[in-house]
């Protein structure tokens, strides 16, 4: 579980480090766009930049994706947990929790498998405005999921996930008595 456990804090650590960056990086094009086009009127050599759309889009997909992972991990999710709760029985609730935590597996897998192959294939078209590849847009959807995976897999074997806040602290707690 040591193992798991450190795995578990470098992964959310690069997770975590990435959307700060990305949330950091739209903010701060967004803000000197804003001041080029509306505060430094008349300067003939300095425009806004064509191309911060383009890559706002590109970081508000990579923060979609990576934040997901996180909602899972916390729990924060929509879920029905109150329809099985309520019109099945306790047995019958968990085999169905199970069921469709192994869809939600089995398509995350799929969805790496295809988000890999979209952007290789992407990895020749380019951005308007920027010589960058459209791949780093695709590239978001298998390492979303791939994240997404990880937490529903630890959900799936553990009933919930043994990381989270509340986790830990139910873990403090019972060891306190």
């Amino acid at each position: 579980m040591d193992i798991l456990k450190k795995i578990n804090d470098i992964l959310n650590y690069i997770r975590i480090i990435l959307l700060v960056i990305i949330l950091s990086l739209c903010i701060l094009m967004c803000v000197v766009n804003i001041v080029l086009r509306y505060l430094i009127q008349g300067v003939s050599f300095l425009r806004p930049f064509p191309w911060v759309n383009e890559l706002m889009q590109m970081g508000a997909i990579w923060i979609a994706f990576l934040a997901a992972g996180l909602g899972v991990r916390e729990n924060s999710h929509i879920s029905l947990e109150s329809f099985v709760a309520r019109f099945f029985p306790s047995k019958v609730a968990i085999v169905v929790r199970k069921a469709a935590q192994l869809i939600v597996l089995l398509t995350l897998a799929l969805l790496i498998v295809v988000g890999i192959r979209v952007t290789i294939k992407q990895s020749s078209s380019f951005l308007q405005n920027l010589p960058v590849s459209n791949a780093w847009f695709y590239a978001a959807i298998p390492v979303g999921c791939f994240y997404l995976f990880y937490d529903y897999l630890l959900i799936f074997i553990f009933g919930k996930h043994p990381f989270t806040k509340d986790a830990d602290e139910n873990t403090r707690i019972n060891n306190a008595f």
